[in-house]
């Protein structure tokens, strides 16, 4: 008999205890995914999601311009990421000025 993965990972992920995780990779994902189109074209070169705690989306900004960006865009963001994360809700995105954007993210 044929299980769809999609019936079997939830509860994995859940026996494992990597709930959290899981989320929070979750949530940097759809930012990356959306960034561009709800931001600026450029975005993901200058901002990129570090950690999320609790409910609440720290994005690491190059400086305050980027950070300006975010904020102006915050709520179209929370949005966005809501709807695609079902009933899992994020409440408040804030912003880290960091040196250099990376590939070290979550």
């Amino acid at each position: 008999m044929f299980i769809p993965i999609q019936k079997i990972l939830p509860k994995s992920i859940t026996r494992l205890g990597l709930t959290k995780e899981t989320r929070a990779a979750l949530v940097c994902e759809i930012y990356r995914k959306f960034a561009a189109q709800l931001v600026h074209p450029d975005a993901l070169k200058h901002t990129s999601p570090k950690f999320l705690k609790g409910k609440t989306l720290t994005i690491g900004v190059e400086n305050s311009a980027w950070a300006q960006q975010i904020t102006n865009c915050a709520f179209d963001l929370l949005k966005t990421i809501n709807k695609n994360l079902g009933k899992e809700k994020i409440t408040k995105i804030r912003t880290q000025n960091v040196s250099r954007i990376a590939d070290d993210t979550i």
